[in-house]
Formats: structure tokens, C-alpha cells, sequence
């Protein structure tokens, strides 16, 4: 199959679309990448045979009023004209998009053109999308394009994504559930689970980054609200009276405004000193960091998340603690590669169990390294993608 696959991100940086973009490579399609450009980027490229269109409007005016244009419409002018190029030029079998932002226009182009539509929904948009909006400032709350996009017209979003899809994809079983469930959606689907690359983690070096002293307990990943952050800072108070070498190891950054009030919140609890914000750091650091940590915390707020952070401290043989929420507690539940909390007390209890237990810790870290050996990881998840893809293909014959 010859395949358009659509991303608002950046490919480059995006390691699970160009993962899912070079497995189909791999498995004998054609994939072009359409993806979002900025304007010193060159518009076109090629990288481990996928073919690379980035899309940005020529100047800040027309960024803005194509914006706001999309926000009342869903249709985003600029790369409804791009996208319609590309078609021309070529014939193709799918139209492939990640998340729902280009749901409406993706689904335009597929039947304009008589192409199968695959939607790879990562999250619950709606309620994400509540989440970071809590991180802006008074000033970006006020932009009309988010008076224009409130959550009842995100939820119809959503649900014309699911229903309009030939094939509709998510990051886990509970995601999809949830979709079928909720908008009676009955075709075909699969899970593709954003699980790492094991060979590129072992090649990663290991630098000493001086933290023996301490019991680590660290956060690996981008700063927004739905990530709970908070959750692990409000328990560092009590933690620090059982355990006073105790640090919070916070690794990665968001936005500015949202950074500011966990700092803030640090300061009002008395616990700066015993947490340390790295900023954001090399993803090629990342092991050294694992390698430090005791144990990670993901304190995850979305309901049915399934970060690839979970899988990667598994990988570095590093326990994982984890919200009680459907999926994360399920993969920890079977793996037995950490503990699972509902509250900050019981939060609180399980990293005290985890100081004064290092042959614990060290069980479950090995536990979680088997897990991913055996079944979360690239490798297989290639050939289960392989797969649900070859379904589509069937069923158009």
C-alpha cells in the first residue's frame, strides 16, 4: 500500500511515528510523511526510506489566520492546499493521521480521492486537552481560537474521528474499549502500544551523574498537568521525615507558566532543596538517569495513558511506581515491575517500602527488563502493526 500519513508534530523528533512510519517502510508499503514545518526548515526530505513533506505557512499572518480559521472549522487551510499537492502527484491507497486535530480534513481528502482512512487516536483529546490548557497563562486563555474550541465541540470531534475510520488505532486495550464503547464503533481496529527500541537503550553509555547518596526517586519525561507532577511533589514533606536523604529528580520541561507553579509549589511546601529540575536533557542521556533513579515515578492524571516511559524504566531495570489508573496499573499488576498507588498516603507507603527494600527493588527491575524482553518492545510491536495493517489491506481487496 501506498500510504500519506499525517502528524501536527515534528516527524524527526516524534520517535513513535517514525517508528510506525519505517516499520511499514519495512514491511514493503510506501510511506510519506506529512508533518508540521517551520519556516527555516526545508520543505521536503527523505529519512530511512520515508518521504518527508513539512507543511508551514510562508509568513506569522497567515499562520494565525489559518489557525483561526481551523479552529472554527477544522479545516486548516494551508494544509488542506498541501496536502491536495501531494495527491495530485501521486495515487495513493490510505490516508493515515495521527491524533484528531486533522480528522475532519483527513477524512475530506479520503473521500475526495477514494482512499481508506486509518485514525491512531494516542489519548482522550477532550480531556487532554483540559489539562494543558490549565498550564497556559491569563493571555493565551483569552486567544479566540479557544473560545471557538470548547470541549463539547472536541468531544464531537472525537467521536466523528472514531465512526469515520476505516481503521481506527490506539496505544492500548483499555483506549480502545473506551472508543468502541462509547461511540459503538464496530470496524476493524488494533493496538499499537509506544513501546522502545531495545537495541538503541543497551547502545546508550552510562555516565555517573553523583547521586549515590541519596534515594532517588525521579520523573522522566515532558511537564504538563495531565502528567501529576504535583502528586509527586506534595509527597515530599512526609517522605523527607521517614526518609531525609530523600530527592525528587525531575527530568525534562514543559511550559514556562506550568514549570513556574511546581517550583512555586516546591517553595510553599518547604521541599526545594530535596527536588532538582534538570531542564530538558539529550534523550541519549536518559539511561544515565534511570541508572540513578531508585525508582520512577509516573503519576500519571489521563485516564487511559500508556507512556513509553513506563517501558523504557522497565528496560533499565528500574522500578516503576504508578497511578491507579486502567492501563498503567494492569501492565505493572501482570509484570509485577512496581507497585501501584491510589493516594498520596498509599504513594508515601510504597517509596517507604522501596528505601528499606533493596532486593525489592532489584526483583522488580528485573521483572520489568524480562517483560519488555518477552513482549514490549519494538520489535514485536513492528510485526503486530505489520499485521492490523495487512487486515485493512484484506479487507479492500
Amino acid at each position: 500500500m501506498k500510504i500519506l500519513m499525517i502528524t501536527n508534530h515534528k516527524y524527526e523528533p516524534d520517535i513513535r511515528i517514525r517508528r510506525e512510519a519505517e516499520g511499514l517502510v519495512g514491511a514493503g508499503h510506501e510511506v510519506h510523511v506529512a508533518c508540521k514545518g517551520q519556516y527555516d526548515s526545508e520543505p521536503t526530505g527523505e529519512l530511512n526510506g520515508v518521504d518527508i513533506t513539512r507543511i508551514c505557512a510562508n509568513s506569522k499572518v497567515i499562520h494565525n489566520i489559518a489557525e483561526r480559521i481551523y479552529a472554527a472549522t477544522w479545516y486548516q487551510p494551508v494544509w488542506l492546499l498541501k496536502l491536495r499537492e501531494i495527491l495530485e502527484k501521486e495515487v495513493y491507497d490510505v490516508v493515515y493521521y495521527h491524533d484528531i486535530e486533522h480528522a475532519k480534513l483527513a477524512t475530506k481528502l479520503a473521500g475526495w480521492y477514494d482512499l481508506s482512512t486509518v485514525a491512531d487516536l494516542h489519548e482522550m483529546y477532550p480531556q487532554s486537552v483540559e489539562f494543558w490548557r490549565e498550564s497556559l497563562s491569563l493571555t493565551s486563555r483569552l486567544d479566540p481560537k479557544f473560545f471557538l474550541t470548547p470541549r463539547w465541540r472536541l468531544q464531537r470531534l472525537e467521536k466523528f474521528a472514531v465512526n469515520s475510520a476505516d481503521l481506527l488505532i490506539t496505544v492500548s486495550e483499555e483506549l480502545l474499549d473506551y472508543f468502541k464503547e462509547r461511540y459503538k464503533f464496530n470496524g476493524i481496529s488494533g493496538v499499537i502500544r509506544n513501546v522502545p527500541d531495545l537495541d538503541r537503550l543497551d547502545q546508550m553509555s552510562v555516565e555517573d551523574l553523583d547521586y549515590e547518596s541519596s534515594f532517588v526517586i525521579s520523573y522522566i519525561g515532558g511537564f504538563t498537568p495531565q502528567r501529576g507532577i504535583e502528586t509527586a511533589i506534595e509527597t515530599m514533606p512526609e517522605l523527607l521525615r521517614s526518609i531525609p536523604d530523600a530527592k525528587l529528580l525531575l527530568v525534562g520541561d514543559g511550559n514556562d507558566n506550568y514549570v513556574s507553579s511546581l517550583r512555586n509549589l516546591c517553595i510553599e511546601l518547604g521541599v526545594s532543596d530535596s527536588v532538582e529540575f534538570t531542564g530538558w536533557v539529550d534523550f541519549e542521556l536518559i539511561r544515565s538517569y534511570y541508572s540513578a533513579s531508585d525508582v520512577t515515578l509516573i503519576p500519571s492524571a489521563s485516564d487511559y495513558a500508556l507512556p513509553n516511559k513506563l517501558f523504557q524504566a522497565m528496560a533499565f531495570k528500574t522500578p516503576v511506581v504508578v497511578n491507579n489508573l486502567p492501563t498503567m496499573s494492569r501492565i505493572v499488576h501482570q509484570t509485577r515491575a512496581g507497585v501501584v498507588f491510589d493516594d498520596n498516603r498509599v504513594l508515601h507507603e510504597s517509596l517507604l517500602k522501596l528505601c528499606n527494600n533493596e532486593e525489592l527493588r532489584q526483583k522488580m527491575g528485573e521483572r520489568g527488563r524480562k517483560a519488555v524482553e518477552a513482549k514490549y518492545n519494538i520489535t514485536d510491536e513492528l510485526i503486530n502493526s505489520q499485521n492490523i495493517f495487512n487486515t485493512l489491506s484484506s479487507n479492500n481487496d
